[in-house]
């Protein structure tokens, strides 16, 4: 595997607040959106992706591939409950929250755990697919047929979330298992991009590369030039 990675502050934001961690030695890829006053969200993310890099990085190499689906919910379980720990003990930290998309590949096999509205992709045929739903209010609207996809991108309430890390004692993280082919592109990203730039962009940046760090910074540039309302982070993996 070839693994491209970048994360950008924007154009507009005064602190970076996405996280990401890549590890193609275990097989083992997160993004991370934080959100909160000032540096909270910061500490959201970055305390997520070290519990799920930490509860991960060890178990999954070993553990079976029945297993994995309930390591990725547990550890993402895990994070959430030190999130909220934290913002308990510190009052500058309360009502820091993050998103999480966590993919690991395994084999033939791809293992994904996600909450909140931080996208991954599947490139596969020359066509690109959302393999996560965003938890957002929007994007019900748009599954309930009451909006149209284009009325979701200009929705006053398009980045209002309905589920995060952070948000409430118990959450439950969408987890599922799919087959990964020779050939297969993993994208993963923050709203950061994936607001400002669309899935068919997307694709053709990915089609158009021999290389995955070059992408992510084009991908990164495109946003920016669109304005960077907002952190853009880019995680690339290329199943050759």
């Amino acid at each position: 595997m070839r693994v491209g990675s970048l994360t950008d502050i924007g154009k507009v934001r005064e602190i970076n607040q996405d996280s990401f961690s890549v590890s193609p030695e275990t097989g083992l890829y997160v993004v991370a959106d934080g959100m909160g006053g000032h540096a909270a969200g910061e500490k959201a993310s970055q305390t997520a992706v070290a519990i799920i890099q930490d509860r991960l990085s060890a178990t999954a190499v070993q553990a079976s591939n029945g297993q994995l689906l309930d390591l990725l919910q547990t550890s993402i379980q895990d994070a959430n409950r030190e999130i909220i720990n934290a913002s308990m003990e510190d009052a500058s930290m309360r009502g820091m929250g993050t998103t999480a998309t966590v993919i690991i590949t395994k084999e033939n096999q791809m293992y994904i755990g996600h909450v909140g509205d931080s996208r991954a992709y599947l490139i596969r045929n020359r066509r690109i697919d959302q393999i996560t739903d965003d938890h957002s209010i929007v994007a019900q609207l748009v599954r309930a047929r009451a909006i149209t996809p284009q009325e979701a991108a200009r929705h006053p309430y398009r980045n209002v979330i309905t589920r995060c890390l952070g948000m409430q004692v118990d959450v439950e993280a969408d987890t599922q298992q799919r087959e990964l082919k020779a050939g297969d592109r993993l994208l993963i990203c923050s709203d950061g991009l994936s607001g400002l730039v669309s899935d068919d962009e997307m694709l053709q940046h990915v089609l158009s590369s021999q290389d995955p760090q070059v992408t992510c910074q084009e991908l990164i540039n495109l946003a920016n030039e669109r304005g960077g309302s907002d952190n853009i982070t880019v995680v690339l993996i290329f199943n050759d």
